[in-house]
């Protein structure tokens, strides 16, 4: 049985306080490349640099040598924002890793997309990667909005078109069916036709084997106060995902996959199994030194030449196969306690300080809802606040249960604070 493998990238760095700056923070990864130049921190940086370049540069690199490679990313706004920045002040022309020059990494993104627009599917995501089920609901549309229009002014309404999937931040899914189902709505006012969850958010029939959850297509179904929507779902193969992130190579990569293969084979499947592995793709130095030149390039080059393996986008295989009356794809539902990238919600309720924040951003957004409805912000004071208030709702403020991200909160809280002060 053919396999669709659709290896995925995960990028994001969030913003950090700088009071010395207008506006008064900047990017992690400017502040780990302005950090003390024989430092951990610095060393690390160039290469995190270099990650966030390498799906194009790779995608060029290839795609002009002849053959067709494939791949899914997602990057949040505010890392998209940064890498603009950085591309345009001179930072890049003048960091040189392996004797090159990072340099212009939009314009070569913007190359790639308009070049090769079939090599690297972009996913949309929020805006400040923010994690929904505790993000205020009145403020989704934000950020998906800005999310949106940071990339359409980067790349152009015409690459805009063709982002399809979303990628949830921290795969993270409220398991309440009213939320869930008002936000699988607003994604598709947007026109966004599927998402990616983990495995552990979904419900289905116990008798499934993993391969059926995890490399089938499925439309996840939501149902609540007698409304029902859905959505297509395509679910992150956990195994797979954890090595992608560890060094697998290519070979060990290819056996994975007709792993997969054969075990739907047996099920009487018509069309071919999906796999999608997610990792960060910058973290740890097997993302940072081996991905690309001991995985993704061989593994590119080896497809060409097999019968039961193929590279392809996510949203290849679904204009492909989605459409097969003799293979409608199954239904899934939400878990109660619905799910994210580290299995459980946790990480975002459980401690004082995590609560505080909470409850501070909650505020935040209840305010700046009501200057608005009351008309007391002129248009420039309603843009610095709101984009002010999305900041503040970046996951990692949060995540690492850590002194200085919660410090980080504060300092955006407080300067978030005094845009509402007119």
């Amino acid at each position: 049985m053919n396999c669709i493998f659709v290896p995925w990238l995960h990028m994001h760095q969030p913003p950090i306080w700088s009071p010395d700056k207008e506006p008064p923070y900047w990017g992690n990864l400017e502040k780990m490349l302005n950090a003390e130049p024989n430092s951990e921190e610095a060393w690390n940086a160039q290469w995190f640099a270099q990650a966030y370049k390498n799906p194009a540069a790779y995608a060029e690199k290839l795609s002009n040598e002849g053959y067709s490679p494939r791949m899914m990313v997602d990057y949040s706004g505010i890392l998209l924002e940064e890498l603009a920045h950085l591309s345009q002040n001179g930072t890049f022309a003048n960091l040189h890793v392996n004797g090159e020059p990072i340099g212009d990494v939009i314009e070569l993104w913007r190359r790639v997309l308009d070049t090769y627009p079939d090599a690297i599917e972009f996913a949309g995501t929020a805006y400040s990667h923010c994690y929904f089920p505790t993000t205020p609901e009145r403020d989704w549309e934000a950020q998906i909005q800005q999310w949106r229009r940071v990339f359409a002014d980067l790349f152009g309404e015409k690459a805009l078109a063709r982002v399809r999937g979303f990628w949830l931040p921290e795969m993270g899914m409220m398991g309440e069916s009213p939320a869930a189902l008002r936000l699988i709505r607003l994604l598709k006012q947007y026109g966004y036709e599927w998402l990616i969850l983990p495995h552990s958010a979904l419900q289905y029939p116990p008798e499934w084997h993993t391969a059926e959850v995890e490399n089938r297509l499925h439309w996840l179904v939501v149902e609540a106060n007698g409304e029902r929507d859905r959505i297509l779902c395509v679910v992150r193969d956990t195994e797979m995902g954890i090595r992608q992130q560890s060094g697998q190579n290519a070979d060990g990569c290819i056996g994975d996959i007709r792993d997969r293969a054969s075990k739907l084979a047996s099920d009487d499947v018509e069309i071919p199994p999906l796999v999608v592995p997610t990792s960060d793709g910058e973290n740890g130095n097997v993302m940072m030194f081996e991905y690309f030149p001991n995985t993704f390039e061989p593994l590119v080059r080896q497809a060409a030449s097999l019968s039961d393996v193929t590279l392809a986008t996510v949203s290849e295989y679904i204009d492909r196969y989605q459409g097969d009356p003799t293979d409608e794809p199954t239904e899934v539902r939400l878990r109660e306690a619905g799910g994210s990238w580290i299995g459980s919600h946790e990480s975002w309720e459980k401690g004082d300080r995590r609560q505080q924040v909470s409850a501070a951003i909650d505020k935040l957004s209840a305010d700046f809802a009501q200057a608005m409805a009351e008309n007391k912000l002129s248009p420039e004071q309603s843009h610095a606040a709101r984009q002010a208030l999305l900041l503040c709702e970046t996951s990692c403020f949060v995540y690492w249960n850590q002194s200085f991200w919660f410090d980080q909160a504060e300092y955006f809280l407080d300067w978030a604070r005094g845009k509402l002060q007119v």
